[in-house]
């Protein structure tokens, strides 16, 4: 993400009157009650804890019914217009796919307006216009309905989803078709359009058109009203597979490049089979890779590495001895699994199966580590264990977060993020710490027989989920902890377990996490191992592998997710 220095001080010293403004009391704050006689009155503590969304458990949601499984699948292209109105870079003297008008480069005025209006990729650095299309994008939903319950998963090939997004998709789909809760998830692809609104011109403008985000929540809605129009009776496959196993190892797939080396390195697998002819309908993968295998100097639309992955699950892939694994048609998702510590191809090791060395980045690169995960996927799913049903269960919470990063501060100022904010004055002068804005966020678990899916709404660090501050994640031959960097983590003072996965998967086989599930706050990092730049905080980095820092809503972050989280494990109906 870029700095936001440049606009600090202007954005800092005036509101804005447009900023969307809650003067009520935040949700989970404590409720003040009256005493009737306009005397003083106590603070009667928050209310007593209630998910907003309880299935089955609810009235309109109750457990009645056969048991059955019925799914739906449907998937909807949202890849941006590319028509004669949208401008294109036609010179880039220094080749890195950046518009920089300083160095020569040029653009075609396609609409004649005097203005560079293109595509703005999102992701690296900016602004970085499209030059065409690589590959679709889409908006996939698996529909899963077992007696009176019915979810929705969806999976975005976008940059980012806020929960703004999410929740504008939800109000779209037809509440006649009894759809009681849809999860989302964004692929965090760096070759997308920008959907969170800093990959625009300079730091002070947007790159989101707004007319590509209403088609973004018209397809996922309608793929949504799709799927659940096709809903038919399903037996479930489950399976994994970890990477460490694979040829190669870790690093030849995936990297870490923050100290500590910790990486989640399972990949988990839904199928779901029609019982009718045994026909595919879809199957759902989760891992954690950033989607930017393509790299920096890029200037095509793609979905990155999981448009292989899927095309390979459903149309088959070539294995290491050359001979082609059938695929399993249907259709194929993806949602990202513990990212948040810069987990992708930063640092690794591609191969093709015939041994070529690959670029870490790069087109080659990110067809071939895709195909490669889709290879995994269809041999492990030749061991899955499959069941005739799953029980299907939902349980949220909706919640306010204090954002304390200065950087963002200037993006809801400068309305870059198109995300409500609440509880603070715009018109008085952002004051962090005094008068700031909270965001309303989401947690959200799905359970499906015997997984528990885990919708967080950031990039969580893999060692929230895992731990392995004892090594036992550690990818091979590379070094765990370089004590030699400036503001190395001291792993002595690391959090014991329970981590998320224990804490959150009592009595489930399988256990996942979906990043960017239902909202993006940035990064979401362990306490002990956040650290500030002293001088300007949250805007310039802090010596060291610090980076993620100052692309997270604060250092409180993981501190109110994780209480809430508990609240939500904790409710008893």
């Amino acid at each position: 993400m870029r700095s936001f220095s440049f606009v600090l001080l202007l954005a800092l010293a005036c509101g804005d009157d447009d900023v969307s403004i809650d003067s009520g009391t935040p949700e989970d704050a404590g409720v003040v009650e009256d005493a009737g006689d306009g005397g003083a009155t106590e603070d009667a503590g928050p209310p007593p804890f209630e998910p907003d969304v309880l299935c089955p458990g609810r009235a309109g949601c109750e457990d009645e019914g056969d048991d059955a499984l019925f799914v739906g699948a449907a998937m909807v292209e949202i890849t941006p217009a590319f028509g004669d109105d949208v401008d294109i870079l036609t010179v880039d003297t220094n080749g890195d796919a950046i518009w920089d008008p300083f160095d020569g480069d040029e653009f075609e005025d396609r609409n004649d307006n005097g203005l560079f209006d293109p595509v703005f990729i999102a992701g690296f650095g900016s602004p970085r216009p499209a030059s065409g299309i690589a590959d679709p994008q889409w908006a996939r939903a698996i529909v899963l309905r077992q007696n009176e319950t019915t979810v929705a998963l969806v999976s975005l090939d976008t940059f980012s989803v806020f929960l703004d997004d999410t929740d504008a998709i939800r109000e779209r789909v037809d509440a006649a078709l009894g759809v009681d809760y849809v999860a989302t998830c964004a692929s965090h692809t760096h070759q997308g359009a920008d959907t969170l609104g800093i990959y625009g011109l300079d730091e002070s403008s947007s790159g989101v058109d707004p007319d590509y985000l209403e088609r973004v929540r018209d397809g996922a809605a309608r793929a949504v009203e799709m799927a659940t129009a096709n809903l038919e009776r399903a037996r479930i496959q489950y399976a994994s597979f970890d990477f460490r196993d694979q040829p190669g190892g870790t690093y030849r797939y995936v990297s870490d490049a923050r100290h500590p080396r910790i990486i989640d390195d399972k990949a988990l697998i839904l199928r779901f089979e029609a019982v009718d002819d045994d026909a595919t309908i879809a199957t759902w993968v989760n891992f954690g890779a950033h989607a930017e295998y393509w790299g920096t100097r890029n200037s095509l639309l793609s979905s990155d590495f999981p448009h292989h992955l899927r095309e390979g699950i459903e149309d088959g892939v070539a294995g290491p001895d050359g001979g082609v694994v059938a695929g399993l048609g249907g259709m194929a998702a993806y949602c990202e699994g513990a990212i948040g510590a810069q987990i992708g191809p930063g640092e690794i090791r591609p191969q093709t199966w015939e041994g070529m060395e690959l670029p870490r980045q790069g087109e080659q690169t990110k067809q071939v580590v895709g195909e490669q995960f889709a290879y995994f996927v269809l041999r492990a799913l030749e061991d899955g264990e499959t069941e005739e049903t799953a029980d299907l269960r939902v349980r949220s919470t909706r919640f306010f977060v204090d954002v304390q990063n200065r950087g963002f501060h200037v993006a809801i100022l400068n309305q870059l993020f198109l995300r409500e904010s609440f509880n603070w004055d715009p018109d008085r002068i952002l004051v962090p710490g005094v008068n700031e804005p909270d965001v309303r966020t989401e947690i959200a678990m799905v359970d499906v027989g015997r997984m528990r899916i885990l919708y967080m709404p950031g990039e969580v660090d893999p060692a929230l989920f895992v731990g392995g501050y004892d090594g036992s994640f550690r990818p091979e031959d590379v070094p765990f902890l370089d004590e030699g960097v400036p503001n190395s983590p001291d792993v002595s003072r690391a959090p014991e377990g329970p981590y998320l996965r224990e804490e959150v998967g009592g009595g489930f086989d399988y256990v996942s996490l979906v990043n960017l599930g239902n909202d993006q706050l940035g990064y979401i990092l362990p306490d002990f191992d956040y650290v500030l730049d002293p001088d300007e905080p949250y805007i310039d980095e802090a010596e060291g592998d610090h980076y993620e820092e100052t692309v997270s809503v604060g250092i409180d972050g993981w501190q109110r997710l994780h209480a809430q989280l508990r609240l939500l494990l904790e409710y008893e109906p």
